[in-house]
């Protein structure tokens, strides 16, 4: 069988930098307001840092936790992230964000050569819903999944709980994502990785991917047609070198 590939979304196949980092913000500075806190300056690396984490954990890392009463720290998390994701969805159909450049030429010939294609993200459903809508992401992939979601229906509580669940029946997988939860979840689920070195991750968290590329359609070069069983001898060490 052919092996499926799994992409994650942000970072991946779609440059969000602006619309998610800028609606963050706002969010952000909106929750302060909410709780009648005084806002400090708002760092944008500290936002960049958190992307790729679940929702849960994103929304209590991207702000500064000394800035807010302990004992409001699970509410104000929670108020941030309605408030986060309203702002996000509506910079994405403003049409804050864009594909990266050649993603739908290497998702359709991907597509052609028989792969099955799954798409998967730890953001909000809305979120993740709103992407897949405004980019027409539904055109290449045949099984989409939120975090989630996958929690709320009992499917996966973690991303290598969602390789495992979109791969199954397949005999052999690849995750391809920009971030080391990328790489760690196909590892957890035996599946082979790829690190996109154009996202939010660098080459230093990506290198333990067995494969890392420098743009998407780098994929269409990589042996991934025929992928022996994970651990066979070879094939990590040759795509590392």
């Amino acid at each position: 069988m052919i092996p499926a590939l799994v992409f994650d979304t942000d970072g991946t196949l779609v440059d969000a930098r602006s619309a998610v980092i800028d609606a963050v913000l706002e969010g952000l500075a909106e929750t302060y307001g909410h709780f009648s806190l005084r806002a400090p300056d708002l760092d944008r690396t500290r936002v960049c840092g958190a992307m790729g984490l679940p929702a849960s954990m994103f929304f209590r890392v991207s702000f500064d936790p000394d800035s807010v009463p302990r004992d409001l720290h699970d509410a104000f998390a929670s108020e941030f992230e309605v408030r986060s994701t309203r702002a996000e969805v509506a910079a994405l159909h403003r049409g804050a964000s864009e594909l990266y450049p050649g993603v739908e030429d290497t998702l359709a010939a991907l597509a052609e050569r028989g792969h099955p294609l799954a798409l998967y993200s730890n953001a909000t459903e809305p979120y993740f819903q709103a992407v897949v809508e405004v980019h027409r992401l539904g055109r290449f992939f045949s099984r989409t999944l939120s975090l989630e979601h996958a929690v709320r229906q009992r499917l996966a509580r973690h991303k290598s709980g969602m390789v495992r669940h979109l791969t199954r029946g397949f005999a052999q997988a690849a995750v391809i994502g920009d971030r080391i939860h990328d790489v760690e979840a196909g590892r957890a689920a035996s599946a082979y990785t790829v690190g996109c070195l154009y996202g939010f991750g660098d080459s230093r968290e990506l290198s333990e991917a067995d494969w890392q590329i420098a743009n998407l359609g780098e994929l269409l070069e990589l042996p991934l047609a025929a992928l022996p069983a994970k651990g066979e001898a070879g094939i990590a060490g040759a795509a590392r070198s």
